[in-house]
Order: structure tokens, then C-alpha cells, then sequence
């Protein structure tokens, strides 16, 4: 047990990022964080079954576009018109057939 009286077991890696070739290379470790515990929200969302609108970092994209169909999940990303740094998209995941509109 460590001091804060948790099993060291508690913690570790959800899924890896897959970033073998140096995509994230230049990232700052706060960047990595944050995109992490981005993807972290989204996988949990689109697992749960609801719908999903909410904005995204780009860094992102491919791991969640990957996630979505592997959980059979009819979604859409686009680019924000008004973001010049072209680093956020917004995303839209349909609920499945019969349930609320997005984010509910």
C-alpha cells in the first residue's frame, strides 16, 4: 500500500497511444496529459452508448475516429471555422437509434 493507502495495482495504463513513431515527440508532458485525459472522456462516452457533441483537439482525431467504429458508433468531426491554429474540431457522435440527442 502506498501512503495514500491505495494499491500501486490501482494504477496504470488504460490503453496505449500507439505513438511509436514519434507523433507526440515534440509534446510537452502536460500536452500528453491533456490529450490523454481528453481521449480518456471521449472513450468513456462513446463505451456508455450516449451521444457525444463536444469540442476535440486534432491530435486526437485518428484515435477516436478509431474507437468509434470499433464500437460500431456513426460519428463526425469538423474542423471549427473560426479556429486558425486548425487545433480543434468539434465532435459529433450519434446516439444509437431510439435514445436522447447528443450530450443528454
Amino acid at each position: 500500500m502506498s501512503e495514500t493507502g491505495k494499491n500501486n495495482r490501482d494504477y496504470g495504463l488504460i490503453r496505449s497511444f500507439k505513438i511509436d513513431d514519434g507523433e507526440l515527440g515534440d509534446a510537452s508532458q502536460q500536452e500528453c496529459f491533456v490529450l490523454g485525459y481528453e481521449l480518456a472522456q471521449v472513450d468513456a462516452a462513446i463505451e456508455s452508448g450516449k451521444g457525444i457533441l463536444r469540442p476535440i483537439h486534432t491530435a486526437n482525431r485518428e484515435r477516436i475516429e478509431k474507437n468509434a467504429r470499433k464500437h460500431g458508433r456513426d460519428f463526425r468531426i469538423t474542423f471549427m471555422h473560426d479556429d486558425v491554429s486548425e487545433s480543434w474540431a468539434q465532435l459529433e457522435i450519434a446516439p444509437p437509434t431510439g435514445e436522447k440527442g447528443c450530450g443528454q
